[in-house]
């Protein structure tokens, strides 16, 4: 099928370069895709200044991404008296809308008519949102074809995970108001297409996940868990609960088993005096880490939105093993090559068919294979839809 070059702007408060957070990493990928297609893209960062002196400017991200796009990024700097405007709002939330963000409340004042100029000069054919919290440039400025990237959803989202930790929480109906001026919505996982289609039934839906390159690695036979994470809370979180709930079995099944853990959530962990625990720290080469052992675990038990963990383990061709939670809302959970349970008993039991046997992580290899692929052709299947409107 033959797909028309489209102009495409890309409008974003998230940088696509450094990509060590999951986001970042969810947008250039996404970018990546939709340059595979034959399109042309622009990316539009909204630059965010800061109060302090530490975060006065983003020029460390901004180089970064200028290596990478060129002539097609595009910045928009927003002034320190206008988050001081929003941050005045969002405490003002506090005081009297119990902490709900309302959808406008962040969106930067005069990127409307910013973007309204370089659309006069570039005619773009279509225009993708990051976050609800951007919708509001299309009802300033129009384009042919419009989508927003949700990223997760944010209704309720503080009852959900805790008010602490409930970044641009909001209403249903708020959130609803700002997806339904957008006709394309995508959407990361299976249950939040769900839930954004109940918000703005008139909009187009679309599951794209993520995709991802696969990258055969040989078997090392040894004993090694690995896990790679951000210094988040979720991640720490979760290794807490790994190392309480399953970790001391299999240390006494396995005595020579080392759990190996790599990123910033490492600066977390400082505490952990364990000699079956190694704290990598922050690597360079992702695919060298991975190639440490034959098994990832993803103990993750909180947040919304794409298993970034879980995926990157499959595509890496690691035998995959998570908390249930890194089930939820993931593409065709029926086939998908991953051990899940809340029981230490389980997760011995299954590391002892892996360790004991040669043909077990072959065939998950072969799994781990079919799965990337059936799951990056149907999120391209998603984008074609996508632009076919």
């Amino acid at each position: 099928m033959f797909f028309n070059r489209m102009k495409i702007l890309v409008v974003s408060k998230t940088p696509t370069h450094p990509t060590f957070a999951g986001n970042c990493r969810f947008i250039l990928n996404q970018v990546e895709l939709i340059k595979s297609l034959g399109h042309e893209v622009y990316f539009l960062f909204i630059e965010t200044r800061g109060l302090s002196r530490k975060y006065a400017n983003m020029q460390k991200e901004i180089d970064a991404m200028k290596n990478y796009w060129g002539n097609h990024l595009l910045v928009f700097r927003q002034k320190k008296y206008q988050m001081l405007n929003i941050i005045s709002l969002i405490q003002l939330r506090k005081l009297f809308h119990h902490g709900y963000t309302k959808c406008d409340d962040y969106y930067t004042w005069g990127l409307s008519a910013y973007v309204r100029k370089l659309n006069d000069i570039h005619h773009f054919e279509c225009c993708i949102i990051n976050y609800y919290i951007l919708s509001k440039l299309f009802v300033d400025v129009h384009f042919p074809l419009e989508g927003i990237t949700t990223h997760d959803y944010f209704g309720f989202k503080n009852i959900l995970i805790g008010a602490k930790r409930s970044w641009l929480a909001t209403t249903p109906d708020e959130e609803g108001k700002a997806l339904q001026r957008c006709p394309h919505i995508f959407a990361l996982n299976s249950e939040e297409a769900a839930y954004f289609k109940k918000l703005s039934p008139n909009s187009i839906v679309y599951n794209v996940y993520s995709t991802y390159n696969y990258r055969p690695s040989p078997m090392t036979r040894n004993h090694v868990l690995l896990f790679m994470g951000a210094g988040g809370e979720f991640n720490l979180h979760g290794i807490q609960w790994f190392l309480k709930e399953i970790f001391p079995s299999i240390i006494k099944r396995f005595p020579d088993v080392t759990f190996k853990i790599a990123g910033t959530v490492c600066k977390l962990l400082s505490d952990v005096k364990d000699s079956h625990v190694e704290l990598v720290g922050f690597v360079e080469d992702e695919a060298n880490f991975y190639k440490l052992g034959d098994v990832s675990v993803n103990p993750t038990y909180e947040g919304t939105g794409l298993k970034i963990k879980t995926f990157e383990s499959i595509a890496y061709d690691k035998v995959t093993m998570v908390h249930p939670h890194s089930l939820i809302g993931i593409f065709n959970p029926d086939k998908a090559p991953i051990f899940s349970s809340l029981n230490a008993a389980d997760w011995v039991s299954y590391l002892e068919k892996v360790w004991g046997d040669e043909k077990t992580i072959k065939n998950i290899k072969e799994m781990n294979f079919n799965y990337i692929e059936e799951m990056n052709a149907f999120v391209i299947s998603e984008y074609k839809r996508f632009f076919d409107n």
